[in-house]
């Protein structure tokens, strides 16, 4: 990511280990992965225990994605959290001020 080459990116994320045994269990994960594909996704994967399910893009297509994942899952009648949200830049802090 932090290259910026979107190729990479793309490649980075086609997991060949895990994902292709999970996915299965995930109710319409196929058409969600080419949903967020096609509003300009680079690619999707299943975060943690799967849960989550987490595509990366731009700022330009990030609503596109968020919309049109949202849309698919409502396909299959899974009302899904789908949110777009910024990468943090900063990393941890720690604060010392005591309340």
């Amino acid at each position: 990511m932090e290259t910026g080459n979107e190729n990479w990116l793309r490649c980075a994320l086609q997991d060949k280990i895990h994902q292709p045994y999970r996915q299965s269990l995930i109710k319409g994960y196929e058409a969600v992965q080419q949903a967020a594909v096609n509003a300009g996704a680079y690619g999707m994967v299943i975060s943690g225990a799967g849960p989550t399910l987490l595509a990366l893009t731009d700022v330009a297509n990030a609503e596109a994605v968020e919309r049109e994942m949202a849309a698919a899952w409502m396909e299959f009648g899974v009302k899904a959290d789908v949110r777009a949200i910024g990468l943090d830049t900063q990393g941890a802090q720690v604060s010392t001020e005591l309340s």
